[in-house]
């Protein structure tokens, strides 16, 4: 047992100045036994990208503010032609529905081969009537005989007049210039009764839109006013608001044989536009809309009032200068429903920042 510890001891004894030796050799060296550490990863170099903005052009124009109210174009005047004093077959139609017409122009026309046979019929008896006239007066006859016969003579005019007045009546006419806005379901062959619509002609030189505008009391008689149909603009009147109907209603009440002929239903809330001047020959059952100007400027800059912001209570717009973003305080003047007038803080070119 000693003997091995003696040789333990004397194996220490040998080596330890070898290990001592490499291990300073080792750390001179730079060699270590712990295992390197890995260098810190140095992050990218990220560049920041560029802020691009919608934007728009600050420019001059017109502004209106203007109340627009929408109807439809409507005749005054129509006419509703019918056969008043007899029935018949209709034998011809002149016209169609949409078709101008001048006043006396034929209608229609029924059939009148028995009314032309009785005519032909009574204008042999006044024939011979007017002959006995004379026959009498020729042989000597008395004043009584020759007046007698006379009589005889006009009663047959008479008959004959009231034939002729039927035969003008077969044919039904206008009774204006206008146009036929339709025609009774009846065609040639069919037969008419007295009173029977045949066909409705209308008025096309008294034409009206009536409207419900937001605000009625603007539009007092009188008031000039745009009426557009289709995108094309003409001149308008107020001819009939609610102020002006209360007093002609109380007119036509207060005189009873005064008979309302206007031709117009008209009611309490709505007011009332004629053309003035040209009047399109198609307007008529168009929807049209009236518009009454309220303010305008011309000439100025106008922006879209989604542009137009509250900053701390005061309005601003955001305009790009040099690249950036800025709040440019502004002025307003006429203001509509979408855009506004700028009075000052923009000019003309500026870029707007829409977004």
């Amino acid at each position: 047992m000693m003997k091995g510890l003696a040789d333990i001891k004397k194996f220490i004894c040998r080596t330890l100045p070898t290990m001592v030796c490499a291990a300073a050799v080792m750390m001179t060296s730079g060699c270590y036994l712990l295992p390197d550490e890995e260098e810190a990863a140095v992050p990218p170099a990220v560049k920041a990208s560029e802020v691009s903005y919608t934007t728009v052009t600050a420019k001059r124009k017109d502004i209106e503010k203007k109340l627009v109210s929408t109807g439809t174009v409507t005749a005054e005047r129509q006419y509703d032609l019918s056969y008043e004093k007899q029935s018949g077959v209709i034998l011809d139609f002149n016209v169609r529905a949409g078709d101008k017409v001048k006043k006396g122009d034929a209608i229609c026309e029924i059939d009148t081969s028995d009314l032309d046979d009785q005519i032909a019929e009574k204008e042999l008896y006044l024939q011979k009537a007017k002959l006995n006239v004379d026959m009498i007066w020729e042989s000597g006859g008395t004043q009584a005989q020759i007046d007698s016969a006379y009589v005889d003579v006009q009663l047959i005019e008479r008959e004959l007049n009231k034939l002729r007045e039927r035969k003008d009546g077969s044919v039904l006419r206008s009774p204006i210039d206008g146009v036929v806005s339709q025609l009774a379901d009846v065609r040639e062959g069919d037969n008419v009764s007295s009173g029977q619509t045949v066909a409705t002609v209308i008025d096309t030189t008294a034409l009206y839109i009536a409207v419900k505008p937001d605000d009625m009391s603007k539009f007092s008689v009188d008031t000039k006013v745009q009426i557009r149909i289709n995108e094309n603009y003409y001149d308008g009147v107020v001819f009939m608001d609610p102020a002006a109907l209360a007093v002609y209603q109380e007119e036509v009440k207060a005189s009873h044989d005064k008979e309302d002929k206007t031709g117009i239903a008209y009611e309490a809330d709505t007011i009332y536009v004629r053309f003035e001047g040209d009047i399109p020959a198609d307007a008529l059952g168009q929807l049209a809309d009236v518009i009454l100007v309220l303010d305008k400027a011309e000439n100025v800059i106008v922006i879209s009032n989604n542009l137009i912001k509250k900053v701390d209570g005061e309005k601003v717009v955001y305009v790009l200068k040099n690249g950036e973003k800025t709040a440019v305080p502004i002025e307003t003047g006429l203001t509509t429903g979408s855009q506004s007038e700028i009075v000052s803080g923009i000019n003309e070119g500026d870029e707007l920042v829409l977004k």
